[in-house]
């Protein structure tokens, strides 16, 4: 272990990204992760997971954001600051770890649940990586786990998916950390990136009169969700420690027949099969509201090359339809809702549309700021995000990466997150919850993939 060298002073976060340090506590950790799954090939040594241990251990210069630790500062609490260092433990950092037979998904989604669970060492830098062997069918997997402080989850997607090689082969991959020639050309991006998400007092005024108020007049024929239009629901109680993850593949090729066939997008479908499997999980226990359940969908405002900014992301909300038995009508009252708030935010000026979410963010923000987001209205019910992935399969060494699963974050007072990622031919989702919030997580997960066959076969019943 090198000892520990800094080459930079202190760095204040931005604003949004401070947010996820400032309300971080035990029961609600703000680290986003991912979860891949490896099919090793049948001539695959059989040392070969020791051996990517080994490879992910070995010291390498490393590429931010996984050089950045917390710096001792003043008022580190209220602005909290990063700084760069090379004191790196990767025995640490990076843990082996093996299944208990069979090494089945049940056992694969226990640990990883447990692990999600944990709070990341604010002393070093906050990302851990474990390998995972034992997974029945010769197949292994990686969870990697990161402050959200320091990404966002379409960032998070391209540093451990970028690491990978697009064949078999024996050195076709490298650990994510490893720095890479930088590309100069990005830094101008990732600073007009941050500029643009700055509120200035001139620019507030303008804000309010030309996004906001034409939303509170609800002149449009399908209103722009705003945040507290969502009903209460046993989702939106209090969130404890423990988590419980979920995962399921969607056939990315049956999700875009059903988008032409109705004119809609993969992600309208995807928030339509979501708010149906929520709506037979509440409908189950008898607790699905009268009215439809309220999603804030994140959209990436991240500039093209932008490979600085921690997080440039905006929330719209959508209705889900959960109110609808019919799944065609539910899907259209999707889109219709999804299409408002998407126009809206395009018909503002490319500099306003971070401002703009983040005014629109602002009363949520501070009801989960102030730890009360189970006592009160909840913002929205549920987060939903579609993140883009490689469209070619990858691989890491002899192995095949079969899948792999966001684990994001619940709030105080939004129990439950449901993130995909497509990936080949399909979508990866993970379902991530609060644990006595919502036991039965997989059963939604379960209820997805078969709502998704339900909504085909009312589509084609419909035309």
């Amino acid at each position: 272990m090198n000892a520990q060298v800094l080459v930079r002073k202190p760095k204040r976060l931005a604003p949004l990204d401070a947010m996820f340090l400032q309300i971080e506590t035990r029961d609600t950790p703000m680290h986003v992760a991912g979860l891949q799954v490896f099919q090793l090939a049948d001539d695959a040594p059989d040392d070969f997971v020791r051996n990517v241990v080994e490879k992910l251990r070995s010291p390498v210069a490393l590429a931010k954001p996984f050089n950045l630790k917390l710096a001792d500062v003043r008022l580190s609490r209220m602005a909290p600051a990063l700084v760069e260092t090379h004191n790196i433990d990767f025995d640490y950092h990076v843990r082996h770890s093996a299944l208990p037979a069979p090494g089945g998904e049940r056992e694969l989604g226990e640990l990883v649940s447990h692990l999600h669970s944990q709070l990341l060492d604010r002393s070093r830098p906050l990302w851990t990586c474990h390998v995972i062997e034992g997974l029945e069918n010769n197949r292994f997997a990686i969870y990697n786990k990161i402050h959200h402080a320091l990404v966002d989850g379409m960032r998070a997607m391209n540093i451990f998916t970028r690491c990978l090689g697009t064949g078999l082969a024996d050195d076709n991959w490298s650990p994510p950390w490893a720095a890479r020639e930088a590309n100069s050309r990005n830094a101008p991006a990732g600073s007009s990136a941050r500029k643009a998400g700055r509120i200035s007092p001139l620019t507030l005024p303008k804000l309010t009169r030309d996004a906001l108020m034409p939303l509170l007049r609800r002149k449009a024929v399908e209103p722009v969700r705003l945040p507290f239009e969502a009903p209460n629901s046993i989702i939106n109680g209090r969130v404890t420690a423990a988590r419980r993850v979920a995962t399921q593949r969607l056939d990315l090729e049956q999700v875009k027949r059903i988008a032409k066939r109705t004119d809609t997008s993969v992600n309208d479908v995807f928030l339509a099969v979501c708010g149906a499997a929520l709506r037979r999980h509440l409908q189950e226990g008898g607790d699905l509201p009268a009215s439809s359940l309220i999603a804030g969908v994140p959209v990436s405002l991240r500039q093209p090359g932008d490979e600085e900014s921690g997080n440039a992301v905006g929330f719209v909300w959508s209705v889900l339809g959960t109110e609808l038995d019919d799944p065609a009508a539910r899907l259209q009252a999707v889109q219709r809702s999804m299409r408002a708030s998407k126009q809206h935010l395009n018909s503002l000026p490319a500099a306003g549309r971070m401002p703009y979410s983040a005014l629109t963010m602002l009363p949520a923000l501070g009801v989960i700021l102030s730890g009360q987001g189970a006592k009160v209205k909840p913002p929205m019910n549920v987060v939903i995000s579609n993140v883009p992935g490689p469209s070619t399969p990858l691989y890491l060494g002899k192995a095949a990466l079969e899948a792999m699963y966001p684990v994001s974050i619940p709030f105080q007072g939004l129990g439950l997150n449901i993130t995909c990622v497509s990936y080949a031919d399909q979508l990866t989702i993970g379902f991530t919850g609060s644990r006595d919030c919502l036991p039965h997580l997989q059963r939604v997960a379960v209820y997805a993939s078969e709502a998704l066959d339900e909504l085909e076969q009312a589509v084609l019943a419909t035309k």
